[in-house]
């Protein structure tokens, strides 16, 4: 009988002593992963900043692992830095050529954009062909009384102020070559170094003309500006998509080599469902819109 009582205490000890060891080592956590960050650096040109910076920190929100730092270049500089390794990818308007002995870049179309003209919103110019649009950055047309504006109004009066952008940007590059061919710049245009400082230029100069990219252009801007049309078309969604308005243009994505981690995941989405809504929300043709 006592060997019997002892025999049950020995084994009442041992199934506490596993219950004790049971519960410590229930209170052991878990190992918590540590989160890897990733940095991705982005070199954008004029007219592609506003929507890297716009796909770039919705990206992020969505993925707080992965942070950007997004740069302002010219189209060559961004192209450049791709190259030296200080940036992972760029979005340009106008595609490099290719240096003696460099390997040609991945390219992805990214959105549609287009460069417009713009002018003061009581000028009652609403079209001009493109020879005379030429004719007027080159100094050739400088009053607007020659396109039917009455010399007494307030845009009528004086010479037309004409404001271009500064050498490299995106924007003259293509003006210059879809506009001017092989025709110079009039002496008289003033360089202005920003889309604001056009915008301003052209909102408060009654007389004024310039060029900015139409993804700036929206129904709230402030101060207020008027695109005109050129050639009868009217640098509307639809008429870049379809390329019926002259001076469209498309922005791309450029990396060394084909994207690869998270950097592709990023691309994947931009060119996705909810990247290319961005591209429509910031003002620029979805890659939808577009013909093949």
């Amino acid at each position: 009988m006592m060997k019997s009582i002892r025999r049950a205490a020995r084994l009442s000890l041992s199934a506490l002593l596993m219950l004790a060891a049971c519960v410590a080592c229930s209170r052991v956590e878990t190992p918590k992963v540590t989160p890897v960050i990733t940095n991705l650096k982005v070199s954008a040109d004029g007219l592609s900043l506003p929507l890297l910076q716009a796909l770039t920190t919705a990206y992020s929100d969505l993925h707080p692992t992965t942070i950007f730092t997004v740069q302002s270049a010219s189209s060559q500089s961004a192209v450049d830095a791709l190259y030296a390794g200080q940036a992972d990818i760029v979005g340009v308007s106008l595609l490099p050529a290719v240096a003696p002995g460099q390997t040609a870049p991945w390219v992805s179309d990214l959105a549609g954009d287009g460069v417009v003209a713009i002018v003061h919103p009581d000028n009652p110019v609403d079209n001009l062909q493109l020879g005379e649009v030429r004719g007027l950055f080159a100094g050739v047309r400088t009053s607007w009384t020659e396109f039917g504006v009455g010399a007494t109004s307030s845009v009528g009066q004086g010479d037309i102020d004409v404001g271009v952008r500064e050498e490299g940007d995106g924007t003259r590059v293509i003006f210059d070559e879809r506009v001017m061919d092989s025709l110079r710049l009039g002496l008289s245009c003033i360089v202005l170094p920003s889309v604001e400082v056009a915008m301003n230029f052209v909102a408060y100069q009654p007389n004024a003309i310039a060029y900015v990219p139409r993804s700036r252009i929206t129904d709230t801007v402030t101060p207020a500006v008027k695109m005109i049309g050129i050639d009868g078309v009217m640098p509307t969604p639809a008429n870049i998509a379809g390329g019926k308005y002259k001076l469209s243009r498309t922005l791309n994505l450029l990396s060394v080599s084909e994207p690869q981690g998270e950097l592709r995941q990023f691309v994947a989405w931009a060119l996705g469902k909810e990247g290319q809504a961005i591209v429509s929300a910031m003002n620029y043709v979805a890659l939808t819109q577009a013909q093949p």
